[in-house]
């Protein structure tokens, strides 16, 4: 499926940081704090719906800012167009996904949500499942959740927290305290696993860790 997504918009702004910053702030009153605001506000509004890739959202999006573009002149770099045809494949869980552990059956949205970047129709896992904290290995933190053998997680399932290890009274600053850091991401859980040779990650959600209700992440699937 072709779906459209502006590139030449990226050229310019990267064109105008440059030319903006040689003339010392010639252009400042060129800008309109009000109208940044209203940009914003617009492009954020619900009715987006997120403007995921390939959605109805990015889609309004898209031919948004191109209209923007042509409003302030800036010639489409595209043969005529401000949009370049890029193919894309989505990945989907369907909602019949089901997870079983043990003698316990959880329902998909409810108790949890799955993802896969596999191009594939369907993905069955039955392995072992290894706790392993938060998933972190942190040399710099003096941290490491991996301290077994290879063996103890190829091929397994693992289990993890989200977010970072919470700093407490003797380690204040420990993974920057508040901050979330790298470490505390889902994209950094899953790479460290595929890292080890895991054939799947598990976090475990609380609204107290991960600092947002279940609901963000029942909606990001």
């Amino acid at each position: 499926m072709k779906k459209k997504f502006i590139v030449s918009s990226i050229f310019y702004c990267l064109c105008f940081s440059s030319v903006f910053a040689q003339t010392s702030g010639k252009y400042t009153n060129l800008f309109s704090e009000e109208k940044l605001k209203s940009t914003i506000k617009f492009l954020s509004d619900d009715g987006f719906e997120g403007r995921a890739p390939g959605s109805r959202g990015g889609e309004l999006a898209a031919k948004y800012i191109a209209n923007q573009l042509e409003m302030i002149g800036i010639k489409p770099g595209n043969k005529g167009s401000y949009f370049q045809p890029v193919s894309l494949v989505a990945v989907k869980a369907d909602p019949n996904t089901t997870l079983n552990v043990g003698n316990a059956a959880y329902k998909f949205g409810d108790d949890f949500v799955a993802f896969t970047g596999a191009q594939t129709e369907a993905v069955n896992l039955d392995a072992e499942l290894v706790f392993v904290g938060y998933g972190i290995d942190a040399s710099e933190q003096k941290w490491n959740d991996y301290k077994g053998s290879a063996e103890d997680y190829r091929g397994k399932i693992l289990v993890m927290m989200v977010n970072d290890p919470p700093a407490t009274s003797a380690e204040p600053n420990l993974f920057g305290a508040k901050a979330l850091t790298y470490y505390g991401r889902w994209t950094y859980k899953f790479e460290e696993a595929a890292r080890k040779g895991a054939a799947g990650v598990i976090l475990i959600h609380t609204t107290d860790s991960a600092g947002y209700g279940w609901n963000v992440v029942r909606t990001s699937n």
